[in-house]
């Protein structure tokens, strides 16, 4: 009898014995997997980038803030998964006090320079200090997806610019950031993020980037560039 227990016992307890083993097994692989080098690949991105409001003018924006804030929502594929990237351009507001305020500055009343002293987004802005407000905005990195390890892109200044047409966006500008990409710290490869501002929206846009944006440059008053859409030759490629 007590045998005829013992066996049962055995029976029992193998199948428990089995599933502890299964568990370790799978806990080493999922572990293993999470160490595994991302891929290497390019992924096509689409998105938006929305200008801290009203947007790009050649007047500039009035404000008492002490940061007005530039949203991305980029959306990749392939093996960079498909959740938006979502990242945030602080700038930081002039002074209308200085040797070269914007129009608005002297549009301005008194009265009204008193409770904003300060000027943000004009049009030519974007081109003297973009590439400064992105590697400082986002010096601790841009989460992203590679074959579905979290890693981050790291930004630095020596890898970050702006492309100017004829370059990778074609007859359009954007800006293209390379450096290397961590996973928990530990640099596994490297990227190269290029975003081409392709079509816009705000009062007096005509859904082309670049040519709204030569025009507010350019004394134009009558345009406001709210935001801008990614297009042709925007990608994310992990090498």
């Amino acid at each position: 009898m007590i045998r005829k227990m013992l066996v049962i016992a055995a029976a029992v307890a193998m199948p428990a014995a089995a599933v502890a083993g299964m568990t370790a097994i799978g806990g080493a692989g999922i572990a293993s997997a999470k160490a595994l080098p991302p891929l290497t690949g390019t992924c096509a991105l689409t998105g938006t980038v929305t200008f801290a409001k009203p947007g790009l003018s050649y007047d500039g924006t009035l404000t008492n803030k002490s940061v007005e804030t530039t949203k991305t929502a980029i959306t990749p594929s392939g093996i960079c998964g498909t959740k938006a990237i979502k990242s945030k351009i602080n700038s930081t507001p002039t002074a209308c006090a200085t040797a070269s305020p914007a129009p608005a500055c002297g549009l301005a009343t008194a009265k009204t320079l008193a409770k904003d002293p300060d000027y943000y987004d004009t049009a030519s802005s974007l081109a003297t200090s973009g590439v400064s407000q992105i590697v400082t905005s986002l010096a601790a990195g841009i989460p992203a997806v590679d074959n579905g390890t979290k890693v981050t892109l790291q930004v630095t200044s020596g890898g970050t610019g702006a492309v100017l047409p004829g370059g990778a966006c074609g007859s359009t500008t954007g800006f293209a950031l390379t450096g290397a990409v961590t996973n928990g710290g530990t640099a596994v490869s490297s990227y190269s993020l290029t975003i081409c501002l392709t079509g816009d929206s705000g009062s007096g846009t005509s859904g082309s980037f670049f040519p709204d944006y030569l025009s507010a440059a350019g004394g134009n008053t009558t345009v406001t560039i709210a935001g801008a859409t990614l297009g042709a030759g925007s990608q994310l490629v992990f090498s």
